[in-house]
């Protein structure tokens, strides 16, 4: 039976790492792979606090009791989500919470603030009304734009 070299087999020693080719493959994965996990699980925390996600969750929901709670907790009205880039603005403003919009705004909210994709919450709401069919959350969705509408004026 014949033995194997490695001259014979270069891209198994090479998966296997037994090569110099092999040990710059799996250094750069384990490079790249700390860098990926650094990047997801590190950077996003110092920029969105628990604070920012009360926020948001407070918000999304038109709960301005717990927007003014997470306001004197620390939470900023200037931050982002990390993914899409919307502040808490946007999203009280999308599910039509006028109240919560108002408040947002008296507090220094942006509305002129973009998002990842370029649009201020104001083209958010525009774009959700136009595809709206219940009355009640197209009706809830005007309130809303008028109020950026006022506030975008008066700035």
């Amino acid at each position: 039976m014949a033995h194997v070299v490695a001259a014979d087999h270069p891209i198994l020693y090479a998966i296997f790492g037994l090569n110099r080719a092999g040990k710059i493959l799996y250094g750069t994965l384990l490079v790249l792979g700390v860098a990926g996990f650094i990047g997801w699980s590190m950077l996003p925390g110092p920029q969105f606090s628990d604070q920012d996600e009360a926020l948001f969750r407070a918000a999304r929901h038109g709960d301005r009791a717990g927007v003014e709670h997470a306001l004197k907790a620390g939470a900023s009205l200037v931050h982002t989500a990390p993914i899409d880039r919307k502040t808490a603005l946007f999203r009280a403003a999308i599910f039509g919470h006028a109240d919560v919009v108002r408040l947002l705004l008296e507090r220094g909210a942006d509305p002129d603030a973009r998002s990842a994709d370029g649009h201020s919450a104001l083209e958010v709401v525009a774009a959700a009304r136009e595809a709206e069919k219940d009355p009640a959350a197209a009706q809830a969705l005007d309130t809303v734009a008028a109020i950026l509408r006022e506030k975008a004026g008066a700035q």
